[in-house]
């Protein structure tokens, strides 16, 4: 038997999981006798987690023929009954108890799934395919709703300030079949508090929070597009103006636009373009703005680095640490394991640059420094400012406010794990563990925009 956290619309042990917005959990018998177990509202457990629905899967006994405890039938009936949407996949009305059944037994099962099917609220289905349309003939719908198919994972939770979307793209594994690739949809949230409601990311890498620019609003649901690498994560809360300190207030907002990103700055809502062009905006309150971005400065790919290693090794006692420092300058960037003289190290480096920026860059130019591949984490300093650490497993930055026109001097700070040095330094262990490519591999590039305020 299983419970679907919010509906539920996909097979069970699908490895993609959801892929059109549901979330499930699996429920046992024992968990409906316990007192949070009641209904309300046609949410089971409605103080949480408030389940829109029961799937119930039986044990196929042969053919399409389930089995289902007795007592777990009268378990299921008993919610259904107080109003809680229930399917079932199989011929249930043909069910049979498990094991060997106790004279009468399977009498007094089919009765009470008989009793189940009687429910109006209660609906029978044979192909796993149909779940989604009987969960929507339900009424039962779920919070999150994707554009298309999709290998992204939500779980909500609502508060009484706001409600909380976590969104990651499935698994960032080599392993996983099919393979997850990168997202770029749209997806519709549900908000379940009253009151005025803007949406809100929050970067779990940094803590920061920034007011969305970009989205669509209609009645309860908000719309907005989410990129995302396999396995990165992005949480969306949906909440009242002036949450976390936000102080755009009811500033309009971008419904939709041909620009690269739109965001709010100090000056209002404002869009970034990384390509000249003209560009379109159509705002909240009907109008529609035009763009026009005349230049944006080149690529910059940075040729020459300076390598700073802070090299580890065990030292006397397992609570020490020995560091030797060695320095490189590097014309190309490569793996440690690629570098004989970093072959078999770990630790931190710390790969500084210089770029020049021309003399028209001003406070309308900013760029993105996109580190291409690098491993392990690592943290970034633009001009001797430190930047909160970054997203691995996307590791752009953006570090326009810190430019200047002329020479600006950038670092990369990247920790490695160790294990390339405990292949030599403990082989009967590490031994056969292959050199890892870790490092700055790059390709470097940073990536100007110019941004321009619109409302």
């Amino acid at each position: 038997m299983s419970g679907r956290a919010r509906g539920a619309g996909d097979r069970p042990r699908q490895r993609t999981g959801v892929p059109l917005g549901w979330t499930h959990q699996f429920l046992s018998g024992p968990l409906l006798d316990l007192p949070g177990a009641t209904v309300s509202g046609g949410r089971l457990a409605p103080d949480g987690p408030a389940y829109k629905a029961l799937f119930i899967e039986g044990d196929f006994f042969y053919a399409f023929t389930p089995t289902l405890a007795l007592s777990d039938a009268r378990k299921v009936l008993r919610p259904a009954e107080a109003g809680l949407p229930v399917v079932l996949f199989g011929a249930f009305d043909q069910a049979l108890t498990p094991g060997v059944p106790a004279p009468g037994g399977t009498e007094q099962l089919r009765e009470v799934l008989a009793r189940l099917l009687a429910l109006p609220h209660v609906v029978r289905v044979s192909d796993k395919t149909a779940i989604g349309d009987a969960l929507t003939r339900l009424g039962v719908t779920p919070d999150a709703r994707y554009a298309t198919s999709s290998t992204l994972f939500n779980a909500h939770r609502a508060t009484l300030e706001a409600d909380f979307y976590y969104l990651c793209n499935g698994k960032h594994a080599e392993t996983v079949k099919p393979p997850v690739a990168a997202i770029d949809h749209e997806v519709t949230l549900r908000r379940t508090r009253g009151g005025a409601t803007v949406p809100y990311l929050l970067d779990p890498w940094t803590g920061e929070v920034a007011r969305t620019a970009h989205y669509t609003q209609e009645g309860d649901d908000f719309t907005l597009r989410v990129i995302l690498q396999p396995g990165q994560v992005v949480i969306v809360a949906l909440g009242r103006p002036g949450l976390f300190g936000d102080r755009n207030g009811d500033r309009l907002y971008a419904l939709a636009t041909d620009v690269d990103a739109v965001l709010f700055t100090r000056g209002g809502l404002t869009v970034r373009a990384t390509t000249a062009g003209t560009y379109t905006t159509r705002l909240s309150r009907g109008r529609t703005v035009t763009t026009v971005v005349p230049t944006v400065p080149e690529v910059i790919t940075p040729t020459r680095w300076q390598l700073e290693v802070e090299d580890w090794y065990p030292g006397s006692d397992a609570t020490r640490t020995e560091r030797v420092r060695r320095t490189l300058t590097l014309d190309t960037l490569l793996p440690w394991s690629q570098i004989p003289e970093l072959a078999d190290t770990a630790g931190i480096g710390r790969y500084r640059t210089t770029v020049a920026l021309p003399a028209g860059w001003d406070a309308s130019h900013g760029a993105y420094l996109d580190l291409g591949q690098v491993s392990d984490t690592f943290r970034v300093t633009v001009n001797g400012t430190r930047l909160a650490p970054a997203d691995r497993l996307r590791p752009v930055v953006d570090v326009g406010a810190l430019l200047r026109h002329g020479d600006n001097t950038l670092e990369i700070e990247v920790a490695t794990p160790l294990i390339n040095r405990l292949r030599g330094v403990q082989p009967a262990v590490f031994g056969a563990a292959a050199r890892q490519a870790h490092g700055l591999v790059g390709p470097v590039r940073l990536v100007p925009y110019v941004q321009a305020t619109v409302d």
